[in-house]
């Protein structure tokens, strides 16, 4: 069956995307309760999480990357995380003003820095700070510090209240876990840069419209399987399609249609067209038996 040149790039493309998809991948999960501190809008309070390293020696190392963010108008109450990111960091991931401190904050990060490259082994800082009145230093603030491993081995924390530093009893359940192949192909679990996992498809379904087929493009050993529509705009017979401006003397699969310059159908079926030949043939047969008579 042909296609057009465009829907050939496209599927190349595509392809293209899925043949650089990492059978593993890391992955940070980040998660803790926050307490207030007590200022002008509590218990309103906006949080920024961000990511600060490698670490050498005592130092902890250059800005890395916003992982999370919960805070829109009164971000700039979020002095540290400002002087860190700036206002208007674009890789920030924002919510709105948090209302109280009952739910879990849980943040993910896939371990990329801000040009989208895996970022070396080594530890790292995670910095969280919360606001929740007029703040213009960051000692007005709850702020917390905490570090992970990234390499090949998984770094599991679960930081308790019996704080090892004076701040962690203002981040509360706080659970740290660096999962170096979270992205592991077939594991079940669809991750970052994963069309499907466990539940790839084989072969694409059938579609009511033959001009617009489904053509499975990447492989399930990669995790990379979907399933892409590929329309048909060219004339071809006996492909159950009647792409729109074709006439039946160019495609047979518009033999019921007629000339599409006047009927404007756009599809077909190989029913369709079967159906058409034994009409033609039927009027072909009466037309001969009228003329021996």
């Amino acid at each position: 069956m042909r296609r057009t040149l465009k829907s050939g790039l496209l599927a190349l493309a595509i392809l293209g995307g899925f043949s650089s998809v990492v059978t593993a991948a890391p992955k940070l999960t980040v998660s803790f309760n926050t307490t207030q501190v007590g200022a002008f809008h509590a218990p309103k309070n906006v949080v920024a999480v961000w990511i600060e390293g490698p670490t050498v020696g005592a130092v902890a190392g250059p800005f890395v990357k916003t992982i999370g963010r919960w805070a829109d108008v009164r971000k700039a109450d979020l002095v540290a995380w400002r002087n860190k990111a700036g206002l208007n960091d674009a890789d920030a991931i924002s919510g709105a003003t948090r209302q109280e401190h009952n739910d879990l904050l849980t943040f993910e990060w896939d371990l990329k820095n801000k040009l989208g490259e895996i970022i070396p082994d080594g530890v790292y800082t995670i910095r969280a700070e919360l606001a929740d009145g007029n703040s213009t230093a960051q000692a007005q603030n709850h702020q917390g510090t905490f570090t992970f491993t990234k390499g090949l081995t998984a770094d599991l924390q679960m930081i308790s209240q019996d704080p090892p530093a004076p701040e962690v009893g203002k981040w509360l359940n706080i659970k740290i876990h660096f999962d170096p192949t979270a992205g592991e192909c077939n594991n079940n679990v669809v991750d970052t840069g994963e069309t499907c996992d466990g539940n790839c498809p084989a072969v694409c379904p059938e579609v009511e419209n033959a001009c617009a087929p489904q053509v499975l493009m990447g492989a399930a050993a990669s995790c990379s399987a979907v399933c892409v529509v590929q329309n048909i705009t060219t004339c071809v017979s006996d492909d159950g399609c009647c792409a729109a401006g074709c006439t039946a003397t160019q495609d047979n699969d518009c033999a019921t249609a007629g000339d599409l310059a006047q009927t404007g159908c756009t599809t077909g079926s190989p029913s369709n067209a079967l159906f058409g030949f034994a009409l033609v043939g039927a009027v072909a047969l009466v037309s001969r038996r009228r003329r021996r008579r």
